[in-house]
């Protein structure tokens, strides 16, 4: 058998791994924004995230398990999908808060959009 023939096993393949992740759904972030005060920081999400879905947050931060920083490599990834919520939160500046290694770091601070049709239905 000559190198790169098969030996009629079928050849196995390194797939990247890339499950969906239950923490990354839709519905567990807007059920955590709804229980975001108006004005917050993403560090303030993360708690929050971290509080109301435990399981969903340790099994992603699982999957990072092999990068550098798995906390860090989370942290970033939450951050760039809270960034979608676009029609529901703005972000306001970067700030400095405490994170959940209880260390000062730069973070966005973000606004929820207020819902002027339903003040107008209202009066």
């Amino acid at each position: 058998m000559k190198n790169g023939d098969s030996n009629g096993k079928p050849r196995r393949t390194r797939k990247r791994r890339n499950p969906p992740q239950p923490l990354f759904r839709d519905e567990v972030f807007e059920q955590v924004l709804d229980h975001m005060p108006e004005s917050f920081d993403s560090h303030d999400f993360i708690f929050e995230m971290m509080r109301r879905f435990p399981r969903e947050y340790t099994l992603s931060l699982y999957e990072y398990r092999r990068s550098k920083d798995p906390i860090q490599t989370l942290h970033q990834m939450i951050g760039r999908k809270l960034v979608g919520f676009s029609d529901r939160i703005v972000t306001d500046e970067r700030k400095s808060s405490q994170n959940v290694r209880g260390l000062p770091s730069e973070n966005l601070h973000w606004a929820k959009i207020k819902d002027t049709s339903r003040e107008r239905n209202d009066g």
